[in-house]
Formats: structure tokens, C-alpha cells, sequence
């Protein structure tokens, strides 16, 4: 179709709010793991305009915001259209992670929305969404690779784009207190939203360029439970924004190519905003993947937000009051008597291909059945496919978030791809499956989580393939979102945004092996006393060897080390707390684990806790496996001597929850 674009001078009624939006619903998942709102256009000419902002968190411009606008006829009417593009750069765990949205509206010149383009790269694969508004109804399309996965939802009453909700704005909002309403649509959760903005009065705006007067408007938006402070220059264009993510308060500012692009490549990215998004737990769990109930008490910093829906079959509120609710987590029994039934429609969702979980990709279909299509028993089909995810993924800080396929052909993913490749390799075996999203213990911190479920013999079993356990995933874990992904992973990050970065954990009790243990409050974490140090989560202690200092005691994830000793001459000794594997030959995995820290030594067998266990030991380097339950204990002691103190710092190990 022939479209002739005539470029619009002045007033781009510049807010780069959805394309904003879409970055920090994607940090939900980053935090472990938006389009374009409310411009106003004041007219056009043949001089056209491009506005560039800074992404800022805390003092590093970690991305930028571009935003061009035109006037378009197509079959002979006029349109406004408006793109955006988006890009965030930072870096997890040492890896660089990018995140890039576009989105391109399409509205009538009286500003109802006809059309949105948006495309997404998070990880190797591009995500395009098509979405056609009519008359009564919205038509969704979502494009990866070569599938294509259409739907409706019904819709009335006038939807803005961008430039109708900006002329909105400065139509209505005159003096402080003004009130404008609108509805569009926020292609991330691919519904209907309703938005409400509210001048709050003037101020002076520094973006570091120039000194603006700008009027100050408070944007919510319902159905995400988000508040987003904006400034907007006399033409209602945004000059400033600033609105929460799980990182830190993200602040867009009115910026120049030349100036963004100076300050990324100045930007270091900093690990700082990721370790900002955990929550220390209050214990050092033991077993934490071996567990079979934990009660915990969350609080809520900021419960005006809401709650995401926590309650459920093995997730039960034990007290509900207001900003604190005290939960008791229990593991799901792997038994064959159904405790309830689900129907052909209600298990519809969760056995169909949708964009992240495309179950048609011929490698899941043929990974499915040959690793459970002979397996009659569905507990061990499912854990069959849980231990394949689990065995033949590497962990990429670097993905965001990508479809089943694309994690089969990489074989990398975070917890996010685990989740999507396990939940379609349950679906292709016929195992209806659904998403999980919350928070997870790991290593001394709550992080953010992602895994799943599948309907098991009359009831939905979670399973972990990125944090794998004994059977069903274990109890020391909160899910706050369920979905089927069938309409993507927006409405499990909206859940997602209202506990990230406001809601604290503390471990009241916890049980294992038919013993429970309360946890003291106030609890010190471990103590060091007459060189003797005792975690009485983990109920462990060791003696340090004469000469010998404790050190590196504060240690939590990704960091693997529990305690360090410092001795003499440059000796020194790491003790690693790690979890359960699923490995096929354990013979060879623990001695694979010993070779990451002593590439060359001898094979010998050390007594512990009454048991033999393996160690490789040389000259300088020597290391012992002490696998007990569900932990794996890795001890590694280098400098003169290694052998003889490697022995003696196993012969010195204490602990009083010994697992067969």
C-alpha cells in the first residue's frame, strides 16, 4: 500500500512510557530475570524530529530511548504513527545482557488507536507482535521464527495511541489536581489497560542539557498496580520520568544521540543493581532442596500496592494482616491418587503451543518422546524430562527470555528458559504444564525464580529443572504468578513487580526428615568462638586448624563459599555448599566436580560422618566431595601439605544433620 508521510515539526508529545514499560516488566525476570504512553502532537510540517533519553539507574545510563513521530496516509485517510525503539545494556553475574523493544502505533488524527507493531529481542530470537484494533474486538499476533499464533480479545469504548492520550492530556490537565482518564493497550500483556493521570504542578527539570519548566503529572495505570512520575514540557512533551523496577528507580531524561551513546560506553553496567534485588534469608537452610515444609513470614513495605495471589494447595496463609502474611510451604508428594480432575477445556492452555512454549519445534517433539514416550508411569515421565532439562542446560546469565525452541537449539538459558523448555517437553509428552514465577532460597538469599508444574494424577506437582530436588521441587520457594504463556509472561510479571524489591522473607520454621526445627528470632547467621564456627541453620561447625583464621563468612549467592580459612605460609581452605544433581553415574559426577578444582591428582577415599568419600589430592591442591542429602559439600584446601590438611580439616567438620 502507497503511504505518503509528511514529518511533523514541532510538539513529538514525546513520553516514552510503554516502550519504558516493557523494559522494566522484562526486568521482573532479570531481577533474579515499554512502548510509547501519552504524547502530545501540537502539528506538522515537512520538518520532521527525533528525541532521544538517557535510561538511568542509580548514576550509570545503562540505555537509551529513541522516538521519531510522522503523519501517514494510507488508502487515502491520514494517520499518525509513532516509533520507538529501546535498548538497556547491563551486566549478571558477568555477562552482558541486552534487552531491545520497538514498537510503532498507528492512530487515527483524532488519536484512536488502529494498529501496534512491537518487536522484542531479549535473547537470539526476535518476538513480533501484530495487534489490529476493531470495532469489538482486538486481533493479536504473535510471530517467531516462522509460527505464527493468532487470537482475539473483545473490546468496546474508544482505545488512544499515544498521540491521542498526550492531546488528552494537555487538553484536560490545566491546573494542579486535573484528572484525565484513558484506555489503550500495552502489547506486553496483550489486554486492555486503564491509565489515569493527575497534575500535580510545576518544577524545574535539569536533565543535565538545559533547565526546563515543566509540569509535573502523576500516571497510573491499573492493571500493572504502577505509579510513574512525569514531566512534560509546554507542548506536553516528556522531559523527565521516573518510575520503580526491581533494580532501583529507573529515570528517563531528555537527552541528545551524541550524549547516550558517550555515557553507555562509559557505563560499567554494575552488578550492584542485580545483588540490590535479593533478599538475605535470616537462615542458612540445610537441604534447602531435601526440605518437606517451611513456614515463612513475608512483609510488605508498600502493601497499598496489593499482594500477588499466593494461596494454594501446598501454599497456605497461616495469617493475613495486611502487610504481613505467614505462609506454610509444603512439599507436593509424588503419590498416584487423584485428588481432583481437570476438563478437556480447562486443560486446553496448558497442553497447546503458544510463542514460548512451541511445542511443534520438531527437536521438543523428538527430545519428548525419546526420553519419555516408553514410560508408562507419569511421575517418572516427568521427572524423566525434568532430569534431561536439568543435565543438558548450561546456565547464560546473559538470556532474558526466549522461547522453548530457541533454548533447545542454544542449550543456555536462566531459570527462565529452564522453565520454558521443561514446560514444553511436558506438553509435547501430553503432560498439561503451566508457568511459575516467584522467589526462590538459594545459598543464603530469596532470589527470583522461575519453574514449573504439571498436572500429575489428579493435582499440579511443581518440578525444578534449574534448581532440580529429590522428586518434586522442594518447599523453599513462594510462587506469585502461575500462567499458561499462552498470552506471554506479562500478567506473571505484573504479579511479579508487586513483591520484587518490597516484600521481605524470614524463615520462621522448617522441617526435614520428620524433624522441625525453629528458627530463634534474631538469629545470629553462624558464630566464631575460640576458632570454632557453628551455623545453627545448617547445624554445621568446624575447628579451625592451629594457625589457622576464619574469613569470607558473608558469602551468598552466586557465591558458592561458606567459610574460608586463612593459615600460615599461604595455605588457606574453601568450604562450598552446593545442591543436589540429578546426575546419571554419581561416581563420576562428584569426581568431574573434584577435577574443576584439582585438574591433576591422585583418586583416594576420606572417612566422614561415618562414611567414605571421595577426594582428589596432589602436592598443592587437594579436594574432598561430602554429598549428604540433598547438599553437596566441596572442600578445598591448597598450599604445602594439602593432603594432611585437607584431612584434618575433614576430621574436624561437625554436623548434627547427617542425611543417608
Amino acid at each position: 500500500m502507497k503511504q505518503k508521510i509528511i514529518k511533523r515539526k514541532k510538539g513529538l508529545g514525546g513520553n516514552p512510557g510503554l516502550a519504558r514499560l516493557a523494559i522494566i516488566l522484562w526486568l521482573v525476570i532479570l531481577a533474579w530475570n515499554p512502548a510509547v504512553l501519552a504524547r502530545s502532537v501540537q502539528g506538522a510540517s515537512d520538518e520532521g524530529e527525533t528525541r532521544w533519553y538517557s535510561i538511568r539507574l542509580g548514576e550509570e545510563t545503562v540505555g537509551y530511548v529513541k522516538e521519531t513521530g510522522s503523519r501517514v496516509q494510507q488508502a487515502g485517510r491520514w494517520y499518525w504513527k509513532s516509533a520507538t525503539e529501546s535498548k538497556i545494556v547491563l551486566r549478571r553475574l558477568g555477562q552482558k545482557v541486552e534487552m531491545n523493544v520497538s514498537y510503532e502505533h498507528l492512530e487515527t488524527d483524532d488519536g484512536l488507536l488502529k494498529k501496534i507493531t512491537a518487536e522484542q529481542l531479549l535473547a537470539g530470537s526476535r518476538i513480533r507482535t501484530e495487534i489490529e484494533v476493531e470495532e469489538d474486538r482486538v486481533k493479536i499476533k504473535n510471530i517467531t521464527g516462522n509460527q505464527v499464533f493468532s487470537r482475539e480479545i473483545p473490546s468496546s469504548g474508544r482505545l488512544l495511541g499515544p498521540v491521542g492520550i498526550g492531546r488528552l492530556t494537555v487538553e484536560k490537565l490545566k491546573k494542579p489536581g486535573d484528572k484525565v482518564e484513558y484506555r489503550t493497550i500495552l502489547a506486553e500483556l496483550a489486554q486492555v489497560i486503564s491509565g489515569e493521570r493527575t497534575l500535580s504542578g510545576e518544577e524545574v527539570v535539569d536533565c543535565g542539557r538545559n533547565k526546563i519548566t515543566a509540569r509535573k503529572v502523576i500516571d497510573r495505570i491499573s492493571q500493572i498496580e504502577t505509579t510513574r512520575q512525569v514531566w512534560l514540557d509546554g507542548g506536553g512533551n516528556e522531559v523527565k520520568a521516573v518510575e520503580p523496577s526491581p533494580l532501583g528507580d529507573i529515570v528517563t531524561c531528555l537527552s541528545s544521540e551524541q550524549e547516550v551513546m558517550e555515557a553507555m560506553a562509559a557505563s560499567r553496567g554494575q552488578e550492584q543493581f542485580f545483588q540490590s534485588s535479593l533478599i538475605r534469608a535470616n537462615v542458612r537452610l540445610p537441604q534447602a532442596r531435601g526440605l518437606d515444609r517451611v513456614v515463612v513470614r513475608l512483609k510488605h513495605s508498600q502493601p497499598e500496592l496489593g499482594w500477588p495471589d499466593l494461596a494454594s494447595e501446598y501454599q497456605k496463609i497461616l495469617e493475613n494482616s495486611g502487610e504481613v502474611k505467614v505462609l506454610e510451604l509444603d512439599r507436593v508428594p509424588l503419590r498416584s491418587s487423584p485428588d481432583g480432575q481437570l476438563s478437556a477445556e480447562e486443560k486446553k492452555p496448558y497442553l497447546e503451543a503458544n510463542t514460548y512454549i512451541d511445542i511443534n519445534d520438531p527437536e521438543i517433539k523428538r527430545i519428548a518422546k525419546e526420553v519419555a514416550g516408553r514410560e508408562k508411569n507419569v511421575f517418572q515421565k516427568a521427572l524423566k524430562l525434568r532430569d534431561w532439562v536439568s543435565r543438558n542446560l548450561a546456565f547464560d546469565a546473559g538470556f532474558v527470555f526466549a522461547p522453548a525452541s530457541e533454548v533447545m537449539k542454544s542449550k543456555k538459558a536462566t531459570c527462565a528458559g529452564y522453565a520454558a523448555l521443561l514446560a514444553a517437553l511436558l506438553r509435547a509428552a501430553g503432560i498439561p504444564s503451566r508457568y511459575l514465577m516467584g522467589v526462590v532460597y538459594a545459598n543464603g538469599i530469596w532470589g527470583g525464580h522461575a519453574w514449573v508444574e504439571g498436572w500429575l494424577e489428579g493435582r499440579w506437582v511443581p518440578l525444578d529443572a534449574a534448581l532440580p530436588s529429590p522428586g518434586a521441587a522442594d518447599p523453599a520457594r513462594i510462587a506469585i504468578a502461575r500462567s499458561s504463556l499462552a498470552e506471554g509472561p506479562g500478567g506473571s510479571l505484573v504479579a511479579a513487580q508487586k513483591f520484587f524489591g518490597y516484600v521481605t522473607v524470614e524463615v520462621m520454621e522448617f522441617s526435614l526428615k520428620g524433624r522441625t526445627f525453629k528458627v530463634v528470632q534474631n538469629q545470629r547467621l553462624y558464630e566464631v568462638r575460640d576458632n570454632r564456627y557453628w551455623n545453627p541453620g545448617l547445624q554445621l561447625g568446624l575447628r579451625a586448624p592451629d594457625g589457622f583464621t576464619f574469613a569470607e563468612l558473608d558469602g551468598v549467592w552466586p557465591d558458592r563459599t561458606l567459610l574460608a580459612l586463612k593459615g600460615p605460609d599461604g595455605q588457606a581452605v574453601r568450604l562450598f555448599q552446593e545442591g543436589w544433581f540429578p546426575a546419571e553415574n554419581l561416581e563420576k559426577y562428584l569426581l568431574d566436580r573434584l577435577k574443576k578444582e584439582v585438574s591433576a591428582g591422585r583418586q583416594i577415599q576420606l572417612r566422614v560422618w561415618g562414611r567414605k568419600r571421595p577426594a582428589l589430592v596432589s602436592a598443592e591442591k587437594s579436594a574432598l566431595a561430602i554429598l549428604n542429602g540433598a547438599d553437596l559439600l566441596v572442600v578445598l584446601a591448597s598450599g604445602k601439605n594439602s593432603e594432611q590438611l585437607l584431612a584434618g580439616v575433614a576430621a574436624a567438620l561437625e554436623n548434627r544433620l547427617i542425611v543417608d
